[in-house]
C-alpha cells in the first residue's frame, strides 16, 4: 500500500486555516492537521457504526489526525485519536465530524 506523507511542521501552520473552512469531516482533512472531535452522526445504514467510533475513542472534545491515506482514492485512513493510530474507512471517517484546534492547544 503506498500512502500520502505527513506535512511538515511549518506546511501544517499553512494549511490550517485553509483546512479549518474545508474540511467538517474527518474523511476530508488534511493528512498532518490536528483537528477535535465534534461529534459522531449516526449512520442509518449501518446502525453500529457510530458506537463502534466511540468505543475506539471518538468522543466529543478528542484531538484527531489523519497521518496517511492509501492511494488511490484516499481509502483506507491511518487516524490517530489520542495516543492510538486506526485505520478507517472513508465511510466511518465520514461519521466523524471535526473541528480545527486552535494553534495554541494543538501542541
Amino acid at each position: 500500500m503506498t500512502v500520502d506523507t505527513v506535512l511538515s511542521p511549518a506546511l501544517q501552520a499553512d494549511a490550517a486555516p485553509v483546512a479549518a473552512e474545508l474540511a467538517q469531516r474527518l474523511d476530508g482533512a488534511p493528512p498532518g492537521v490536528p483537528f477535535r472531535v465534534r461529534h459522531v452522526d449516526h449512520d442509518p445504514a449501518v446502525p453500529e457504526r457510530a458506537r463502534q467510533l466511540e468505543e475506539i475513542g471518538f468522543f466529543p472534545g478528542e484531538h484527531v489526525t489523519v497521518m496517511a491515506r492509501g492511494l488511490p482514492g484516499g481509502d483506507p485512513l491511518a487516524v490517530r485519536i489520542g495516543l492510538s493510530t486506526f485505520a478507517l474507512r472513508r465511510a466511518e471517517a465520514a461519521c466523524v465530524r471535526i473541528e480545527p484546534v486552535p494553534r495554541a492547544a494543538a501542541g
